[in-house]
């Protein structure tokens, strides 16, 4: 018998709480990173989301700039404010949106200059060509974009743009890069009867 004064827990109950709280706390920690990783690819999609609104509005309805264009007004003519469609190799520089529209230039929403390893062709930017290449990113715009005035045009007065957005902070961590892309397709109007100026 021990005295009273000895009382307490012997090594083996002490292992034996700690194996229990183990078996307890493991599935939650699990859980805890698992919501995590959900977590983040949600606030990516959203992020995605709020860009390509920001995007397909500048290509639809234009701007205005602090100088004037071509025509004396301050106006960047969206694609319904042309009478045609905007070359789809002038729209992105550096992954950032580049619209080029009465000899006056915006360019979209710009993320500190980061370059980005591919992995394998399409890992993690939907235009790596093979692994090893590296890519200088300063924007959202994951691919070139794509402005389809055959197919899709009606009368000659509709134009479909495709923009393919990449998150590249979650392009970069994801298990699975193409969780951080998306691609949007929209429909716009050429409204202007005269040229563009």
């Amino acid at each position: 018998m021990r005295k009273r004064s000895q009382a307490g827990f012997t090594l083996l109950e002490v292992m034996m709480a700690s194996v229990a709280s183990m078996a307890v706390l493991m599935p939650a920690l699990v859980f805890m990173l698992n919501a995590y990783d959900w977590y983040a690819s949600v606030q990516s999609e959203l992020m995605l989301n709020r860009e390509a609104r920001h995007v397909l509005d500048l290509i639809g309805n234009g701007a205005r700039t602090a100088t004037n264009g071509n025509d004396g007004t301050l106006n960047v003519y969206g694609v319904r404010g042309r009478k045609s469609a905007p070359s789809a190799n002038s729209l992105r520089n550096n992954y950032k949106l580049q619209y080029v529209s009465n000899n006056l230039t915006v360019t979209g929403d710009a993320l500190p200059s980061q370059t980005i390893s591919c992995t394998a062709a399409t890992r993690p930017l939907p235009d790596c060509n093979s692994a090893g290449q590296n890519k200088t990113v300063t924007g959202w715009i994951g691919n070139a974009f794509k402005v389809n005035t055959a197919n899709r045009a009606i009368a000659g007065r509709t134009v479909e743009v495709t923009v393919t957005l990449t998150d590249p902070f979650q392009a970069r961590r994801a298990d699975n890069p193409a969780t951080a892309t998306q691609t949007y397709r929209t429909l716009f109007t050429l409204n202007r009867d005269m040229g563009d100026p």
